[in-house]
């Protein structure tokens, strides 16, 4: 049983340079059961005292329950990173999936399944703490070296609350297919809860995992970085059978402009996130390649707020 009540089986997939406050709290309103930080570096936060006072770390109490991811090398600094977030967070998530070339350098994220008895020894001494943990992994470094499994079973072992399983290898990156028979294959020998996680794009694959692989929950990143209404058409395709039309165009700058309500309440305003976001948000749209190339020459604030108002009338 997953230690947090959710409102829905989705969960917003923790991604670098997206998942901020702002928009986790969006993808909330929008139907996400749980949303995950970017994922915070163990030396990054040990470096203040009081966590409250780092600026990686945007957990708000208007969000909770939140998911904290953090990653690293050294097992003494992700226990001290994790200590630090006691009480400011429900749920810690150690990160053994990502593979990014410069985590990889340090010897974190999915470099660690190269060991799983080093996994295993942080795991367990990470379970000593009050906060429930996680893990999110891959299925190991390539197709040769396949530890999935074995991790999950140490997961399961030591403590863990939950695992999200990506079930690509870390040499494929985010190219290829996920081999989804590999979350039914861990969900098979686990008792916790298993999070399915990759090659989700419309509504129907969430359910098509679900079914395929008997997963309890599901986490959604691209198709959510796209398109935060996926959560709500997601949850109305589960109670219904209906596939709903894509939103328009006004409607998805209406949702723009709750982010950035949101960026400014909880003053993590940055017009870059602004134009990343409405690249992402206006991207299959008539005309949106026009409308990207007018807001990427606006560098003022009040210019671009006052544009993307004009967008959505």
């Amino acid at each position: 049983m997953y230690p947090i009540k959710v409102s829905s089986p989705l969960f917003l997939a923790p991604m670098a340079g997206v998942t901020n406050v702002a928009y986790r709290i969006l993808c909330k309103e929008m139907g996400a059961g749980i949303c995950y930080t970017e994922f915070l570096s163990a030396d990054a936060l040990i470096t203040y005292k009081d966590v409250s006072e780092n600026p990686v770390f945007d957990v708000v109490a208007e969000e909770r329950p939140v998911v904290t991811q953090i990653f690293g090398e050294d097992p003494e600094k992700i226990f001290e990173a994790a200590q630090s977030l006691q009480g400011k967070t429900d749920i810690i998530d150690f990160n053994v999936g990502c593979p990014a070339p410069k985590i990889l350098a340090c010897g974190g994220g999915s470099a660690l399944l190269r060991d799983p008895e080093k996994i295993r020894m942080i795991l367990r001494r990470l379970n000593t703490l009050d906060t429930p943990i996680s893990c999110k992994i891959r299925l190991g470094i390539d197709e040769e070296h396949i530890v999935a499994l074995e991790v999950a079973k140490i997961a399961e072992d030591e403590g863990c609350c939950a695992i999200a399983v990506h079930p690509r290898t870390q040499k494929q990156g985010y190219s290829g297919h996920a081999d989804w028979s590999y979350i039914k294959k861990i969900k098979e020998i686990v008792s916790i809860p298993v999070i399915g996680n990759g090659d989700i794009q419309k509504p129907e694959d969430v359910k098509r995992m679900m079914d395929e692989t008997g997963c309890d929950y599901v986490m959604i990143g691209r198709a959510a970085m796209k398109d935060p209404f996926f959560f709500k058409k997601t949850l109305h395709y589960l109670q219904t059978g209906e596939v709903l039309p894509d939103v328009s165009f006004e409607e998805k700058m209406q949702l723009l402009k709750r982010y950035i309500f949101l960026l400014q309440k909880y003053d993590v305003y940055d017009a870059n996130l602004i134009k990343q976001v409405f690249i992402r948000f206006s991207k299959g749209y008539r005309g949106s390649s026009v409308l990207r190339a007018e807001l990427s020459q606006i560098h003022d604030a009040d210019a671009l707020l006052a544009k993307i108002e004009n967008f959505s009338r």
